[in-house]
């Protein structure tokens, strides 16, 4: 079996009420299962400094939830039989009015029966059918918040979508076809969201919406990671409001991209924050997203794509399915992504790609 390396997968669920107080995550149960190393030495491993797992973790027992009602899994201990066993016990230890957040980081990969799967710590399958298919069948609450930051995550997508009676949202880094980027930029996306980080905030309002989270974190991979992220959120949990009390932003450059030079050499940052002398506070994209300067605004750039080719634009891409240059037209635009349609192929394998993958055929 074939294993595309997926490195890091969150499934969320819970209360989105405040996630500025203590108060709005009480009826929240927390499951996770993270892994950055395996047994099956084909499977690539990790750097385990700064791990945002453990971010998460805290973010929650910081606002609220109990101890109790966070279980995490995390490595050698997350074999098969453990992690099946104690999410089943797990979710059956909440009540009707209790709300779930699933977390996974690790491996993942389409298995020769075609399903998306989360390896174990031995590399055993482990479906995002199964997931999902665990929690409704489990787990008596009727919200759940799904998130994946992984290669072949919007399988995720796809299962949440089966129980339309269930208010089940889901975030992912990728969509079911596609692999996804080996750094923490998905899962830094949604902590920031959680903890109400006020460029997520895109109507400057005071307050984070679940709509409003997707569309940053949809922003972040399509040009950091050149990644087309996938969602599904129910129509009645739109307005779920992710985190409130919100300080609003006071300079219009907060919450932009830009290239910063240094060197000679540009570089993709994101502005956090700015003071009133127009210092702004860049944040820099690496593994862990944790390096910032304050800079003054003569050294920013205005961001742009490589790249810009319109639609219906033929190319030459590089397609991530095999590494292999194929010819098609761009049929759709998101950020710097291009949705390709490659001649002589069914729609199922049209694909998002960078600007950086494709080349102009004249």
């Amino acid at each position: 079996m074939k294993h595309r390396i997926l490195t890091l997968l969150f499934l969320v669920s819970f209360t989105f009420l405040s996630a500025q107080t203590k108060t709005g995550f009480g009826k929240t149960w927390v499951f996770m299962v993270s892994l950055v190393e395996w047994e099956d030495t084909t499977m690539a491993t990790f750097d385990k400094d700064g791990r945002i797992d453990s971010a998460i973790i805290n973010f929650f027992l910081k606002n609220g939830v109990p101890s109790n009602q966070i279980l995490s899994i995390n490595d050698k201990k997350a074999n098969t039989k453990t992690v099946r066993s104690e999410f089943i016990n797990f979710l059956k230890k909440a009540k009707k009015e209790d709300n779930l957040f699933f977390y996974y980081a690790g491996h993942g990969y389409i298995n020769d029966n075609d399903k998306v799967c989360f390896a174990t710590y031995k590399g055993e399958d482990w479906s995002a059918e199964e997931i999902v298919s665990t929690v409704n069948e489990n787990f008596v609450g009727n919200k759940a918040f799904f998130t994946a930051d992984c290669c072949n995550s919007g399988g995720l997508t796809l299962e949440v979508q089966k129980y339309p009676k269930r208010e089940y949202v889901s975030l992912n880094s990728v969509v079911a076809t596609s692999n996804s980027t080996g750094n923490w930029t998905f899962s830094n996306s949604l902590l920031y969201g959680l903890q109400g980080k006020n460029y997520v905030d895109f109507n400057n309002n005071g307050s984070i919406s679940v709509e409003e989270l997707a569309k940053y974190i949809d922003e972040e991979m399509a040009v950091v990671e050149e990644q087309k992220a996938d969602y599904y959120i129910p129509v009645s949990m739109k307005n779920w409001i992710v985190s409130s009390n919100v300080p609003k932003k006071k300079n219009a450059l907060v919450g932009s991209r830009v290239k910063v030079d240094y060197d000679g050499q540009d570089f993709l940052g994101f502005v956090e924050d700015a003071d009133p002398k127009n210092n702004f506070k860049i944040r820099f994209y690496s593994y862990t997203n944790n390096e910032t300067e304050w800079l003054k605004s003569s050294r920013l750039k205005t961001f742009s794509c490589v790249k810009d080719y319109p639609i219906g634009t033929k190319v030459n891409a590089l397609s991530s399915f095999d590494e292999k240059h194929y010819t098609g037209k761009i049929i759709k635009k998101f950020m710097c992504l291009n949705l390709i349609h490659y001649d002589d192929f069914d729609n199922e394998w049209d694909e998002w790609e960078g600007s950086s993958k494709l080349e102009k055929i004249n």
